[in-house]
C-alpha cells in the first residue's frame, strides 16, 4: 500500500524511528507472550500446529539478534515489519497464530505501559541517588546555622540539616507516589484486543504473569481506552520537577553569596571576569526541570476533550513526549546529585551571617513572655522596637544590652540571658518540639528517613528483578531452557 508521502513524512517514519530506538525490546516481549498464550489455547488448530508454533516462538527469540528492521514505505509500522520479516521465514499460515485474538490496540498499550514501567522505575532510581546525596549532606551539617527566609526576607534561624530533611519529605512523598503508580500502572492490556476481547479463549492472567504485570486490566473497553495512568506518570514526574526547581533556586542563591560552593567541574568562569564562579550546573539543572513541566503539558492535553476510546492521540502520538519528559527530568535529577555529592557549604560563613541578623527578635519575646510577666503581643511589641533601635543605630541585634531594652521600658534582664535569648545557636538548640530544628530531634529525624530510603532501594531492586526475570524468559531459546 502507497502511503501519502505528507503522511509518511509527519507520521509513519518518525512513529517507525521511535519504535525502533525505544519500544522494539518491548514489541518483541510481547509477541512472545501472546503467541505462548496462544499455544496454550483448546483449539483442534492450534494443537494440530504445535511444532509450528513453536517453531514461531523461536524466530521471536532469534529475531533479538538480528539487526531490527528499517522503515519501509510499503510498511506502516514496526509490529508489520516484525510480522514481514517473520513471514519470510516461516510462511503467512505460521505466523497467523501470532495474529489469532491479537489487535494492535491491545498490543501498543501493552508495549507502551511496558516502556513506562520502564520509566518510572529509572525515575525512582535517579531519586534514590539524588536521596542518597541529599541526606549524606544533612548528616554533615546537623549543627550548621542557616537563615530561613519567609516571603524573600530573612526570617529564623535553623540548620542546613534541617532545611535538607524538609526537601527529603517532599521527596519520599514523591518516591511513595511513583511507586504507587507504578501498581496502578501494571495491569496489562493484552488479550483485550479491539476493545471487546477474543472469542478466542485467551488465558489473560497467563499473558500478565509472562510479562511481568500484576494482572489483566478488569475491563478489555478500558484496556484500550483508558489514558489516566500516562497522566498519573506525567502528574509524579511534574510534581518532582516542581519540587526540585525550588531546591536548586535556594541552592543558586547560596551559591552566589559563597555559602554553597559547587566543585570546579560543576562550574563555568566568564570570558572577561576572572573571578567568576558561575553555578551552571544548577542552572541548567533548572532549565531541565522547567523543560519537564513543558512535556508533561503535551501528554496531558492530549488526552483533554476526546472520545474514551482507542486513539492515536494518547497513543503512538505521545509517547516522544513521554521519553523527552524522561530525559528532562533524568538531566536535571542527575545534575542535581552531581551538585550535591561534590558541593560544600561553608558553616563559618553561614554562622558569620547569622550573626549579623535580628532573625532571633522571635526569641527574644518568647523568653520576655516565659519571665517577666509579659504578654505575647506585648513582647512582640518591645522586641519590634529593639530591632528598629539597633538598626537605626547600625548595630546588629546580637549588639543589644539590657540598658537598650531598658530604654525602651522593658524588664531589666541579665547579659547573659539577653545574649542567649539573641543566640543563633541557641535558638535553634531550644527549639526541641517534635519536627524542630534542635540537633537531636533532626539527628533522629535523619535516621528514620535513612532506613526508610534503604527500604525504598530494596523495593526497587525487587520490581527490577520481577522485570528482568520476565524479560529473560522470554528472550531465552527453548534449548537453553532445556
Amino acid at each position: 500500500m502507497r502511503f501519502h508521502e505528507a503522511y509518511r513524512r509527519h507520521v509513519l517514519m518518525p512513529d517507525f524511528r521511535f519504535a525502533r530506538q525505544h519500544l522494539a525490546g518491548h514489541f518483541l516481549d510481547a509477541m512472545t507472550a501472546h503467541v505462548r498464550t496462544v499455544k496454550r489455547l483448546d483449539d483442534p488448530k492450534v494443537q494440530a500446529h504445535q511444532q509450528a508454533i513453536e517453531a514461531l516462538l523461536d524466530e521471536l527469540v532469534e529475531l533479538r539478534n538480528e539487526e531490527l528492521p528499517l522503515y519501509d514505505t510499503e510498511v506502516p509500522d514496526l509490529y508489520f515489519a516484525f510480522n514481514q520479516k517473520l513471514e519470510a521465514k516461516l510462511g503467512q499460515e505460521t505466523v497467523s497464530f501470532l495474529r489469532m485474538g491479537l489487535s494492535r490496540n491491545d498490543l501498543d498499550m501493552t508495549v507502551y505501559k511496558m516502556r513506562t514501567r520502564h520509566l518510572t522505575l529509572a525515575t525512582l532510581e535517579h531519586l534514590c541517588q539524588l536521596r542518597k546525596a541529599l541526606l549524606s549532606q544533612a548528616e554533615k551539617h546537623l549543627e550548621t546555622i542557616l537563615i530561613a527566609q519567609t516571603h524573600h526576607q530573612p526570617g529564623q534561624p535553623t540548620t542546613v540539616a534541617h532545611y535538607l530533611m524538609a526537601i527529603d519529605n517532599v521527596l519520599s512523598r514523591h518516591a511513595d507516589k511513583l511507586f504507587d503508580g507504578y501498581g496502578h500502572l501494571n495491569t496489562c492490556p493484552l488479550g483485550s484486543a479491539a476493545l471487546a476481547g477474543s472469542s478466542h479463549a485467551l488465558d489473560r492472567e497467563f499473558t500478565a504473569e509472562q510479562l511481568g504485570f500484576d494482572a489483566p486490566v478488569s475491563n478489555t473497553y478500558e484496556a484500550v481506552a483508558s489514558s489516566d495512568w500516562q497522566v498519573d506518570f506525567v502528574n509524579n514526574m511534574q510534581s518532582v520537577a516542581l519540587t526540585l526547581s525550588r531546591f536548586v533556586n535556594d541552592l543558586i542563591v547560596w551559591a552566589s553569596h559563597n555559602l554553597f560552593r559547587l566543585s570546579d567541574g560543576l562550574v563555568q568562569g566568564s570570558s572577561i571576569m576572572p573571578q567568576k564562579r558561575n553555578p551552571v550546573a544548577l542552572e541548567h539543572a533548572r532549565t531541565r526541570f522547567s523543560r519537564t513541566l513543558g512535556s508533561a503539558q503535551m501528554v496531558i492535553y492530549s488526552s483533554h476533550n476526546i472520545p474514551y476510546a482507542d486513539l492515536n492521540d494518547f497513543g503512538p502520538d505521545i509517547q516522544g513526549a513521554l521519553v523527552s519528559l524522561f530525559i528532562q527530568l533524568e538531566g536535571g535529577l542527575e545534575l542535581l546529585t552531581a551538585c550535591l555529592e561534590e558541593g560544600q557549604f561553608d558553616p563559618k560563613r553561614l554562622e558569620k551571617e547569622a550573626h549579623c541578623t535580628d532573625t532571633t527578635a522571635t526569641e527574644l519575646a518568647d523568653e520576655l513572655t516565659r519571665h517577666y510577666n509579659m504578654s505575647f503581643q506585648q513582647a512582640h511589641h518591645l522586641a519590634a522596637a529593639l530591632v528598629n533601635k539597633l538598626c537605626a543605630e547600625g548595630k546588629p541585634l546580637q549588639e543589644a544590652s539590657p540598658d537598650d531594652l531598658l530604654a525602651l521600658g522593658g524588664p531589666k534582664l541579665e547579659e547573659t540571658v539577653l545574649k542567649e535569648a539573641l543566640d543563633p545557636v541557641a535558638f535553634v538548640r531550644r527549639r526541641q518540639g517534635f519536627g524542630g530544628p534542635a540537633p537531636e530531634r533532626v539527628k533522629a529525624h535523619l535516621t528514620r528517613a535513612l532506613q526508610e530510603h534503604e527500604k525504598n532501594v530494596d523495593k526497587l531492586a525487587q520490581l527490577h528483578s520481577q522485570l528482568a526475570q520476565s524479560h529473560q524468559n522470554l528472550a531465552t531459546p527453548r534449548k537453553e531452557k532445556q
